[in-house]
């Protein structure tokens, strides 16, 4: 399986050791502009078939108009799906968004292991750059801990899958969804359409969206063997009645004139991090980053391995 490595500049390294947290970002507002995207590939093909033969069957019944079709189309159907995929999405969000931790996993006694990821030094290196070797189990052990403390509705570690996505997404939780949406609008105007659309509630796709849609990534990111930790916390305003555990408190800070949500995760556990070891990334001082680093550790009572990047990569 190999090891999970953080990569993270000098700012995020001293944070990282001296608040004992790791700090999990809104998905919205990741590197990563097409974050979500495969899962949304995979769902709107289902809504799409599916609101095509709901539509016919409610223009025979002369439940709607036949100029939908007039006007539209069969891109009538492409327009309803993808309303019914940003409704899923909006819901999420605005309910419990998920916040996101992301390492590279490295096989142990590979170069990578030893030295690094070049393009994560690449984002990383002008900062002083950094990769921290987390034990997979034990963050784990934390992760359970942070949970039963704070009001979740769920936190998941996991490998990002690039390909055969069927092994994690089940295209059949996601059938009746779309009938389930015209059915509310149609309830909205008094009118029962359940013998076409049926009355599937929608409400439980979401938590099955959570759970899925952030690992699921394009195939061009498989260099990184990306392993994530996600947190699904309730927004305050959206706590259920009688929900005894506190909510996690949702922080932000400013990074390049972008105000970025984000959630502080195992500072009330009582353990330290469980960092084995710190590779120092290129930097022109890379000696003195290590004895640094080394320093800082020490304070902490901590004690893991440093040692330098060997590879050649020049600032």
């Amino acid at each position: 399986m190999g090891s999970i490595f953080h990569y993270t500049d000098n700012i995020g390294l001293l944070g990282i050791l001296s608040t004992q947290s790791l700090f999990a970002t809104d998905y919205r507002y990741l590197n990563d502009s097409t974050e979500g995207a495969e899962i949304r590939n995979l769902i709107l093909p289902i809504f799409e078939m599916e609101t095509a033969e709901i539509t016919k069957k409610l223009v025979e019944e002369n439940m709607l108009n036949k100029a939908f079709y007039t006007d539209y189309g069969a891109r009538g159907h492409k327009l309803e799906a993808k309303s019914m995929y940003n409704a899923i999405s909006r819901a999420a969000d605005n309910i419990s968004p998920f916040f996101v931790v992301s390492f590279c996993r490295h096989l142990e006694n590979s170069d990578h292991f030893r030295n690094g990821l070049l393009s994560q030094w690449r984002g990383y290196a002008n900062g002083g750059g950094f990769a921290i070797e987390f034990d997979e189990d034990r963050l784990d052990q934390q992760k359970n801990i942070e949970m039963d403390q704070f009001e979740y509705l769920m936190t998941k570690t996991d490998d990002v899958l690039y390909e055969n996505y069927s092994s994690l997404f089940d295209g059949k939780a996601y059938e009746g969804v779309a009938g389930g949406l015209i059915y509310k609008v149609f309830q909205a105007q008094k009118k029962d359409t359940s013998s076409i659309t049926g009355k599937k509630d929608v409400s439980d796709i979401v938590f099955d969206y959570v759970k899925v849609a952030p690992f699921l990534k394009h195939a061009s990111f498989k260099e990184e063997q990306e392993y994530r930790l996600v947190a699904a916390c309730n927004r305050i305003g959206k706590m259920i009645d009688g929900k005894m555990k506190p909510p996690k408190e949702i922080k932000f800070r400013s990074r390049n004139s972008l105000i970025i949500p984000y959630i502080e995760l195992f500072k009330t556990v009582e353990e330290l991090l469980p960092i084995k070891s710190i590779i120092v990334g290129p930097h022109p001082y890379q000696e003195k980053q290590a004895e640094a680093v080394r320093m800082a550790l020490e304070m902490k009572r901590m004690d893991a391995e440093v040692r330098l990047s060997a590879i050649p990569f020049r600032q």
